[in-house]
């Protein structure tokens, strides 16, 4: 969900059964798992000496169950009429229509690799911006739900941390925590990356206090605080050690990320549907499941369906040679799509966002 530069206006409702799903399930999937199981593992890991790991070819059915779909799903959200499309004529159109021109020049050119590098380090770095943006955009949707907002000194502290995170991230992209790492010469800048790196984690230590109180503040002022509205900052301090220590952690970051972001389109998939006509409870949970199998299904082709094919021909989970130059070329900018959409349709300031997104809860009485 994209970063929105104010807190979105007065809620529909203050009711503290307000969610996106349910409460429960809204602080379980926007950061309480991620915390829970990330914390347990670093604590596994530095504290006791063992030895975790992850690797996406091993654990292939989660990707396609809960990576693929959030990729997919924001498609849903985007192309679902003319009007939108025309609406986003650069995330429709334009944008999508470079990345395939990139694509091509992959396939035709002897030697893809460096295009590829810089391809795949534009990704991490805008990958930075995304998780910083989501994490922003459920603290205020889980806040406007509650009722709850923030000055704009805490609105500024609450997104400092999430903007320190980012650049942390950017010096793991740069650094070799993502590749391409090759044309960093170590000799000549691992000092002077280890003490920006230094400085960075001082300032990330300090937010952490900062945002506290900022959260504290508000809940000073409005008298409440729901847990959810604290989770998905809380757990972006912890992707980014589980992500250093834990080899293949960054896996596991993609699905917390991923597990995160789904309820959000499926909402605005139900509430769209809900709006056509009176809908049970049962009609809207089938279609929001309905929804999501169609968005697995489409996605496992789309995105796995390649490499599957490579698998069963016996060359491996990615083939060598251009096929597999093509592949990384099309995961790449699917990622880098996926990232610009989000920024272009998931603004809570819009008022037509908030509506979709929150028009199943009950109105404020006047």
């Amino acid at each position: 969900m994209a970063e929105s530069n104010k807190s979105p206006t007065a809620p529909a409702t203050q009711d503290p059964s307000a969610a996106i799903t349910t409460p429960f399930w809204d602080g379980f999937l926007s950061g309480g798992f991620s915390l829970v199981a990330m914390v347990s593992l670093l604590v596994y890991e530095l504290a006791f000496g063992g030895a975790s790991s992850f690797q996406a070819g091993d654990w292939i059915a989660l990707t396609i169950l809960i990576n693929t779909p959030h990729f997919m799903a924001s498609y849903r959200v985007l192309y679902v009429s003319r009007e939108q499309i025309a609406a986003h004529q650069w995330a429709t159109i334009f944008v999508p229509l470079m990345l395939v021109s990139v694509i091509v020049l992959c396939a035709s050119v002897d030697q893809p690799g460096p295009i590829l590098h810089w391809l795949i380090l534009a990704n991490s770095i805008y990958l930075a911006w995304h998780y910083a943006g989501q994490t922003w955009g459920m603290v205020a949707s889980f806040s406007h739900m509650a009722g709850l907002q923030y000055t704009p000194r805490e609105r500024f502290l609450l997104r400092a941390g999430p903007r320190a995170l980012l650049t942390l991230h950017v010096l793991f992209a740069l650094t070799g925590r993502f590749p391409p790492s090759a044309w960093i010469d170590p000799k000549t800048y691992v000092s002077g990356f280890t003490m920006v790196t230094q400085l960075v984690l001082v300032i990330i230590g300090l937010t952490i206090g900062l945002g506290a109180w900022a959260f504290y503040s508000a809940r000073a002022r409005s008298g409440r605080l729901p847990l959810r509205v604290v989770l998905p900052w809380a757990a972006l301090y912890v992707w980014y050690p589980f992500w250093y220590f834990v080899p293949g952690g960054f896996f596991f970051v993609q699905l917390a990320h991923a597990l995160q972001y789904l309820a959000f389109p499926l909402r605005i998939e139900v509430n769209r549907y809900a709006a056509q006509a009176p809908r049970t409870s049962a009609q809207k949970k089938i279609r929001a499941g309905a929804v999501y199998i169609g968005l697995v299904l489409v996605g496992a082709v789309i995105l796995h369906g390649p490499p599957l094919a490579t698998h069963a021909l016996g060359q491996g989970w990615y083939s060598t040679g251009t096929i597999r130059m093509i592949l990384v070329a099309l995961t790449s900018c699917v990622g880098i799509h996926h990232y610009f959409v989000d920024g272009a349709i998931w603004r809570l300031r819009n008022p037509e966002v908030r509506r979709q997104l929150f028009s199943h809860l009950p109105e404020r009485p006047a």
